[in-house]
């Protein structure tokens, strides 16, 4: 007898709830990470054809020393046009490929927990991958490709946000007209449903759901905003070189490829590097542009991504940190305060504030309309995000799990719907 599943597939982590005797259980998918019912977003090809992911590919690849390819944020790519294929290790790999495998993993971690096959899996989706509807078409179906690939027979999506208010209403003693974010890794996303445990278990919820919207402004971007602030000025950030008598900026492209840590394990190209040791012969910021070159040639940027996530981190706690990174010849050392990181993230929550008042505003509601505000995903834990959410609805945003709750709430539809 087969089995289902909900699966919440993120930009940074990743997480899954088998249906069991109808409910809803988180599986617990890498024990070392925190929480465990969660896994990194991560996979890694090693030269010697290793596959690994989540916290295993972190040590694979370090153990390499850094060897292979590297991928994080995989999520990000999946409405892009220009990603047909990338080589790995001799082989080519479409982006379907490569999240298939991370998926089959995820599978085979069901099936070894449950004894039996998981082919049936209720995918959770942003409420938009890309603003553009063509875009977000491609998007779903490269997914829904990934996943049959990875061997599920059946598939279907839920947006994210609902699934998190899926799970949501489990603890619920009231009825509440609920705004419901989820801030991830990549995008943010937002519905405003009606909730109650009256309403719990009825397969049709279309009419309990007034409406969605989403944004592309995640966790990633956050840190990309720190990168630009406090690591690109060590690495020739804004420099310029002098290649016929006469001073012209460095092309920008590896230093924005340094805010996107999706992107940078396919910027390290041979032409690349030659392009970036060109500059430095005539850089009025050779040693920075240097150091540049050293962390694409070593592949440290898996590191500068871990310190940056560190001091973001520490600010959701302290008021002041530091953005400490040392490997090789690099090293940063820079005071952070979290002050200085909401100026530079000031451009992202306008972006946040201006789509919740634009769902709002369409579905004709005022803030005192909503009597409860549920918040998941790693960005909602950021000082700043959350307070904009308390500028808005006080007391009515609630404390709830931040990580696994769209996961389990796409296992509580997956029990209505296959149980």
């Amino acid at each position: 007898m087969s089995a289902c599943c909900g699966l919440d597939f993120g930009t940074s982590n990743t997480a899954l709830a088998l249906v069991r005797e109808g409910r809803s259980v988180p599986l617990v998918l890498d024990p070392r990470h925190r929480p465990p019912e969660t896994i990194p977003t991560l996979l890694y090809f090693s030269p010697d054809h290793l596959r690994a992911y989540g916290t295993e590919a972190v040590d694979a690849y370090l153990e390499r020393a850094m060897a292979g390819r590297f991928i994080q944020s995989i999520k990000r790519y999946l409405p892009s046009k220009t990603f047909d294929y990338t080589m790995i290790n001799g082989r080519t790999y479409d982006l379907s490929e490569l999240i298939a495998g991370f998926l089959e993993h995820l599978k085979w971690l069901a099936e070894r927990a449950t004894g039996a096959p998981v082919e049936r899996v209720l995918l959770g989706r942003p409420a938009r991958f890309d603003p553009d509807p063509d875009r977000d078409r491609l998007a779903e179906r490269r997914l829904e490709q990934a996943a049959a690939l990875a061997g599920f027979d059946e598939i279907r999506f839920r947006i994210e946000p609902i699934a998190a208010a899926r799970a949501f209403e489990q603890q619920l003693d009231r009825e509440v007209l609920c705004l419901v974010g989820d801030l991830g890794g990549g995008t943010s996303d937002f519905t405003v449903m009606r909730l109650g445990p009256e309403r719990v278990g009825r397969l049709d919820r279309s009419g309990d759901i007034l409406g969605s919207d989403g944004v592309s402004v995640g966790g990633n971007d956050f840190d990309a905003a720190l990168v630009r602030r406090f690591v690109l000025p060590h690495l020739g950030g804004g420099s310029q070189y002098r290649p016929l008598g006469r001073w012209i900026p460095v092309p920008s492209r590896l230093h924005a490829a340094m805010t996107s840590w999706h992107q940078l394990s396919f910027v390290a190209t041979p032409e690349n590097l030659r392009a970036l040791r060109t500059w430095i012969r005539t850089a009025d910021d050779a040693v920075g542009l240097e150091r540049l070159l050293e962390l694409l040639e070593w592949n440290y940027g898996f590191q500068v991504f871990q310190a940056v996530e560190r001091a973001k981190v520490a600010l959701s706690t302290a008021a002041h940190t530091r953005l400490r990174f040392a490997e090789g010849g690099v090293t940063i050392d820079e005071p952070v305060s979290r002050a200085d990181f909401e100026v530079a993230v000031r451009p992202l929550t306008e972006r946040l504030e201006q789509t919740i008042d634009a769902l709002m505003e369409t579905l004709g509601l005022q803030a005192r309309d909503v009597t409860a505000v549920f918040l998941t995903g790693g960005t909602s834990l950021i000082p700043c995000v959350r307070d904009l959410f308390r500028a808005r609805f006080g007391d009515r945003l609630l404390e709830r799990d931040a990580f696994t709750s769209v996961g389990a709430g796409l296992g509580v539809e997956a029990a209505e719907i296959w149980g």
